[in-house]
C-alpha cells in the first residue's frame, strides 16, 4: 500500500521513480493498481518471457476486474510463427534439411492450423536451441513486411495491431529498447506512444540498452542470406547459375575469414591490424559487392530476392563499419565474440560505454513518466550505481527513489554457510573441492537443491561428478526447455538442479520444498570480457576505481539475484551456501554481505547439516503436501 501510494503521487507529479521492492512486497500489484487507475497509456516491460506471461495471464486479469482496460501482450519476433518462412522451408526441405528437421517443421505446421496466437511458447518442447526455430521465425532482416502474402494472417503483425489498440501493453526489455532506438533515430516505431513506462527487473536496463544503441554483425547473418538466396533459386528451378556461383564465393570468402579470426587470446583490434585478416576482409567485401550487383539486376524476380538485395546492402555497410580499425575507446567498445562450436563463427559488436547520453532524450520526453522497479537495485542500501548507469542524476524531471524491504524474516528463514579450505575459485580444483564439501550437506535433506554456477565449464564438471553418485538425482540446465525442466524438478523428490546465469533470476520454484541454494563463487564478471575491460578502463581514465565503481556493484546485484531464488514465500526455510571464502576474507566482502539480507552464518558443516535435518523434521507435513 505504501508503494502504491508513492507511485500514485509520482504519476500525479509527472515525475520518474526508482523503487527497490524486495521479494514478497507485492510490487507487481503495487504498480499495477495506480497505473491502471491513472487512466494513462501504459507500457510494462519485463526482463523475461516467464514474467511477461505471469503478468498478462495471472496478475493483470485479477486487477483489471475493476478497471476493464484493453490489455495486450507483445513479444519479440522470435516468439511468433512466420507462416512464410515455415512454408518455404517445408517446400525446400528435401534439398536443404534433414529428416529430423523436416519432422519438426511438419509438427509446427500441424500446430499452426490450431493456434490462435501463433506464439511459439505454446510448443513447450520447441526451445531456443531447437534447429527448426530459426526456420519458422523471422528477423528484422528477412521479414517481408506488408508485401508478404501472409501479412494479413501473420501472428506478429496481428499481435502488434492488438497492442496498438490497448490501454496497457506488456513487453520485454529487448522489444522496448528496439522500439526506443527506432524512435530515437526517427525511422519508425514498434509500440504506441505511452504516458507511463514501467520497467520491471530494471537492473537489466543498462546492459540491454547498450545492445540496442550499438551495432552488431554475426557470421550467421551472412549464412542466412546465402541460404535464403539459394532456397529462392531452388523454388525457381535453379535457373541462375551465376547467382549461385556468387553465393558460393561469398561463403568461401567468409569461411577463409573465419579461420584466420579464430586466434585464441588475440583481440579484435590486434586482428584488424594483421595483413592476412585485412586480405580476408577485402575478399568478403569484394564477394559481397559482386553479389549485390547481381541481386540488383535480378531483384524484380521475387519479393524474397528483393528483400535479399536490401539485406546484402545493409550487411555490406555494417561489415565495412565494424571491420574498420578505429580508436574509439573513449566512447565505445569494439569487440569480437568467437563461437565455441565447430562452425568457427563469430560476431563483431560496437557498443557505447555509457548509455546515459542515449537515454537522456528519451527520459526527458515531457509528459511521460518512467518507473524503474526491481528487487535488486541498491548496493549496500544506495541507488547511486543504478542512477549513474542510466544518467538519472541529470534529468529535468524529478526522480523519486524509495526502498521497500522484503517482509520476509530472513533472520528466521535462512542460514548461511561457507565451506572451509576450498581451493581458490576459478578453476577445476575449486569445483572438485566444492562438490566434495557440499555432497554430505545435500544428502542430509529430503528437500530439493539448486546449484548455481558462474560458468558452463564448472557446471559440466559438477554434472560429471554427480554422475558417479548413485544416490543423487540431478537435472542440468539445457537438458529440457526451461519450463519443462522446472516442472520435472518439482516432480522428482530430493532433486538437485544444476544451472548457470540464466537461472539466477526470473526463476520461481515456490512450493517445491527448496531447502538448499549453492552458489559456486562470487559472480564477478570475467576479467577478459572486452566490455568489462572497457568499462573499467573508461572509469579509471577519469580518475575512478573500476573495481569499486563497476565490477563490485555488478557482482553484488548478481549475488542478490541468485540468493533471491531461495526464499519466495513466508513458509520457505533454507540454507544458503557460497563456495567462495573471499566474501569473508577480502575487504570488499563486507559490501557484498551488507547487500544481502541479515541472517546467521554457520562455521561448521555439521551445523549446516543439523539445521537442514531440523527443517525437514519441522516441515515434514508440508513436504508431504
Amino acid at each position: 500500500m505504501q508503494m502504491a501510494s508513492l507511485i500514485e503521487g509520482l504519476l500525479a507529479a509527472e515525475a520518474h521513480g526508482i523503487i527497490e521492492a524486495g521479494t514478497g512486497t507485492g510490487k507487481t500489484f503495487a504498480y499495477l493498481l495506480p497505473a491502471m487507475a491513472a487512466g494513462k497509456k501504459v507500457v510494462i516491460s519485463t526482463g523475461t518471457k516467464n514474467l511477461q506471461d505471469q503478468l498478462f495471464y495471472k496478475d493483470i486479469p485479477l486487477v483489471n476486474e475493476d478497471f476493464q482496460l484493453k490489455t495486450a501482450i507483445l513479444k519479440g519476433r522470435m516468439n511468433y510463427l512466420c507462416p512464410d518462412r515455415l512454408q518455404k522451408n517445408i517446400a525446400t526441405a528435401s534439398r536443404y534439411h534433414s529428416r529430423e528437421i523436416l519432422s519438426e517443421l511438419v509438427r509446427v505446421n500441424d500446430w499452426s492450423l490450431q493456434t490462435r496466437t501463433g506464439d511459439l511458447t505454446e510448443l513447450t518442447d520447441l526451445g531456443s536451441g531447437t534447429a527448426a526455430l530459426s526456420l519458422v521465425t523471422s528477423t528484422v532482416d528477412n521479414c517481408l513486411g506488408p508485401e508478404c502474402e501472409h501479412y494479413a494472417d501473420c501472428p506478429l503483425y496481428r499481435a502488434r495491431a492488438v497492442a496498438n489498440e490497448a490501454d496497457l501493453i506488456v513487453v520485454n526489455h529487448h522489444l522496448l529498447f528496439a522500439d526506443l532506438n527506432l524512435k530515437r533515430a526517427a525511422v519508425g516505431q514498434l509500440l504506441p506512444d505511452a504516458d507511463l513506462i514501467i520497467v520491471d527487473e530494471a537492473h537489466q536496463v543498462a546492459d540491454v540498452a547498450r545492445l540496442f544503441f550499438g551495432d552488431r554483425l554475426s557470421t550467421g547473418q551472412f549464412t542466412e542470406l546465402v541460404r535464403d538466396i539459394q532456397k529462392d533459386q531452388f523454388l525457381q528451378g535453379n535457373d541462375d547459375p551465376q547467382l549461385l556461383e556468387q553465393t558460393s564465393l561469398l561463403s568461401e570468402e567468409l569461411k577463409s575469414m573465419m579461420k584466420v579470426c579464430h586466434q585464441p587470446g588475440v583481440t579484435l583490434h590486434q586482428l584488424l591490424l594483421q595483413d592476412d585478416v585485412r586480405d580476408r576482409i577485402e575478399g568478403v567485401d569484394l564477394a559481397l559487392a559482386e553479389l549485390i550487383g547481381h541481386l540488383q539486376y535480378r531483384s524484380d524476380r521475387s519479393l524474397l530476392m528483393r528483400n535479399c538485395c536490401s539485406r546484402a546492402i545493409r550487411l555490406a555497410d555494417l561489415f565495412a563499419l565494424l571491420t574498420e580499425s578505429a580508436n574509439c575507446e573513449d566512447e565505445y567498445v569494439h569487440w569480437m565474440e568467437r563461437y565455441s562450436d565447430d562452425s568457427l563463427g563469430f560476431s563483431i559488436s560496437l557498443a557505447p560505454l555509457n548509455v546515459a547520453a542515449d537515454l537522456r532524450p528519451l527520459l526527458n520526453d515531457p509528459g511521460r513518466s518512467w518507473l524503474f522497479v526491481s528487487a535488486t537495485l541498491t548496493i549496500a542500501g544506495s541507488f547511486e550505481h543504478f542512477r549513474n548507469c542510466l544518467g538519472l542524476n541529470e534529468l529535468e524531471a524529478d526522480v523519486i527513489e524509495e526502498q521497500f524491504d522484503s517482509p520476509f524474516d530472513f533472520a528466521a528463514q535462512v542460514r548461511g554457510f561457507i565451506p572451509e579450505n576450498l581451493p581458490a575459485p576459478g578453476n577445476d580444483q575449486h569445483t572438485l573441492g566444492l562438490i566434495e564439501a557440499v555432497l554430505p550437506i545435500v544428502r542430509s535433506t529430503v528437500g530439493r537443491c539448486f546449484m548455481l554456477f558462474t560458468s558452463h565449464r564448472a557446471l559440466r564438471l559438477a554434472a560429471s561428478l554427480l554422475d558417479q553418485e548413485y544416490d543423487i538425482v540431478y537435472l542440468t540446465q539445457g537438458a529440457l526447455p526451461k519450463k519443462l525442466l522446472l516442472e520435472k524438478f518439482r516432480s522428482l523428490p530430493r532433486c538437485v538442479l544444476l544451472a548457470t546465469q540464466s537461472f539466477w533470476e526470473g526463476v520461481d520454484v515456490r512450493g517445491a520444498n527448496l531447502r538448499c541454494l549453492i552458489i559456486d563463487k562470487l559472480p564477478f564478471a570475467r576479467p577478459d570480457d572486452p566490455l568489462v575491460q572497457a568499462q573499467i578502463r573508461f572509469i579509471e581514465s577519469s580518475g575512478g576505481n573500476g573495481f569499486i565503481e563497476y565490477a563490485l556493484p555488478e557482482a553484488a546485484i548478481s549475488l542478490k539475484q541468485g540468493f533471491g531464488r531461495l526464499i519466495r514465500q513466508e513458509s520457505d526455510r533454507g540454507l544458503f551456501i557460497i563456495g567462495d571464502a573471499r566474501i569473508r576474507t577480502r575487504a570488499y566482502g563486507d559490501i557484498l554481505i551488507s547487500s544481502l539480507p541479515a541472517f546467521e552464518w554457520f562455521g561448521l558443516a555439521s551445523e549446516a547439516m543439523e539445521y537442514l535435518s531440523e527443517l525437514d523434521g519441522a516441515g515434514s507435513s508440508l513436504s508431504t503436501l
